[in-house]
């Protein structure tokens, strides 16, 4: 989202605290399990602002929650199809959920990302998309980012699963696709767990003017391998910007599991735009991460570091040729049909992993 001069709005806080919170989360069969895991993330709002103060470096002025702390992730692991999870799960936005949510961001005077589940009934009523969203200290939405690459566990469709729908309705330039927030702490984008894994979707926001990237969770094993901590400081430190990267602590498959699964890790954390930590939790307990961030010293550093020159030094028309050479992933699969079994939704992934082989990107093991 632009501003209509083309500056957007001054930047008020030069220096603020954002704060990753990893909260426990449920897997949702219904609309009233769902409120129960709202109310636990209204919660840990109330409770992240406890041992803030000992971040120190201005004002609490940005709340990051993790991927399915809404809904969960109960649809992933048990093959649940669209029409039914569009039925008795997937949100609206704006919706009841939001508005909450809204309800606590001109509380405290913050803004608060999250994620849902969402239908979106300007494209289609019985197909739902992995969404995030930005509300403003005003209780306003004033970004939304939908999930752009799905990963084989996750059902969910993305805009290119309903392309020619999709850019219908809301264009296909890369600032539709990675859209970028100008606000009074900075210009804000959002990117979610499995697209995340490809440095092009941290690229795409910053080349549309990102200086601070949510970037809400990742499941286990890449946790404990290390992959979540080493991808974050990369790709701050590739794009010169901030990464605010909540993860979900404690997750419960359904509401009445009495036993948490380690489904994603925790270890939330803050980069800075160096790629170096400014806070991290070690656990996957619930907790809330607070780190400072300096946009200001952020536009010197870009403007005058011969360390950030990369950017500058970039030889874009290059490496046209890469995506010209990739093969490319098939557009509309969703229009006629969904996938909600995994099975075969890998078997779909083999079928496209085939054109690698074939255009020699990979070749093929031994027997």
């Amino acid at each position: 989202m632009s501003h209509p001069d083309g500056q957007g709005p001054n930047l008020a806080h030069d220096s603020y605290i954002a704060i990753a919170l990893q909260p426990r989360a449920y897997g949702c069969r219904n609309k009233e399990e769902v409120k129960r895991n709202l109310k636990n993330q209204l919660n840990l709002i109330d409770d992240a602002f406890i041992n803030c103060y000992l971040a120190g470096g201005g004002p609490v002025k940005l709340l990051a929650l993790a991927e399915g702390s809404i809904q969960g992730f109960y649809d992933e692991l048990n093959n649940m199809d669209h029409a039914t999870y569009c039925r008795d799960l997937a949100i609206r936005i704006p919706g009841e959920e939001t508005e909450q949510l809204a309800a606590k961001a001109k509380e405290y005077d913050v803004y608060i990302a999250a994620q849902a589940k969402v239908v979106d009934p300007d494209i289609t009523e019985d197909r739902f998309f992995n969404q995030g969203f930005v509300i403003s200290p005003k209780g306003e939405i004033i970004l939304k980012h939908t999930k752009n690459i799905i990963s084989v566990i996750e059902g969910s469709a993305s805009p290119y699963d309903l392309w020619d729908k999709w850019t219908a309705k809301y264009g296909d330039t890369l600032e539709d696709c990675y859209p970028v927030a100008d606000t009074d702490i900075g210009k804000l984008g959002m990117c979610i767990c499995a697209e995340t894994l490809l440095p092009e979707s941290f690229r795409a926001l910053a080349v549309n003017g990102a200086e601070v990237i949510i970037r809400p969770t990742l499941p286990e094993p890449t946790v404990s391998w290390g992959a979540w901590e080493f991808t974050s400081r990369a790709r701050a430190f590739d794009n010169v910007c901030y990464l605010v990267c909540p993860n979900n602590g404690p997750y419960y498959t359904t509401v009445d599991r009495e036993t948490p699964y380690s489904l994603l890790g925790g270890e939330s954390m803050i980069v800075d735009y160096r790629g170096n930590i400014v806070s991290k939790v070690k656990n996957d307990s619930v907790t809330a991460v607070p780190g400072c961030l300096d946009l200001r010293a952020l536009r010197e550093y870009r403007a005058t570091s011969p360390q950030s020159a990369h950017l500058v030094q970039m030889r874009s028309r290059l490496w046209k040729q890469i995506y010209e050479k990739w093969p490319e992933y098939p557009k509309n699969l969703y229009v006629e049909r969904d996938y909600p079994e995994l099975l075969e939704r890998a078997g779909l992934h083999l079928q496209i992993m085939e054109k690698f082989f074939e255009a020699g990107v990979y070749t093929r093991p031994g027997r």
